[in-house]
């Protein structure tokens, strides 16, 4: 991912950690990228929505809804990857 730095990414990975604790509102596990969301974390589809919000406002980023696909939510490493992409084509 041309243009996202290591702490780039730590930093978005921190922000999905925040916002899943505050959206599934029960102590996590250590995340990791390869912590799956709906899988291990039980995320649903209300919470992706929520989840998403909170990562708008802390982020402060907006993202395409248009380019949303289920794929993105996979897993914290996947999320994180499209995050990165999008702050990067608006950044």
């Amino acid at each position: 991912m041309p243009g996202t730095t290591t702490t780039d990414r730590a930093r978005i990975v921190a922000e999905i950690s925040a916002a899943l604790h505050d959206v599934l509102d029960y102590d996590l596990p250590e995340l990791t990228e390869d912590s799956r969301l709906f899988d291990e974390l039980g995320l649903d589809s209300t919470g992706v929505f929520e989840m998403l919000m909170r990562l708008e406002e802390s982020l402060d980023i907006e993202f395409d809804t248009d380019s949303l696909e289920m794929a993105h939510f996979a897993s914290v490493r996947s999320l994180t990857d499209f995050i990165a992409a999008e702050s990067g084509a608006r950044g």
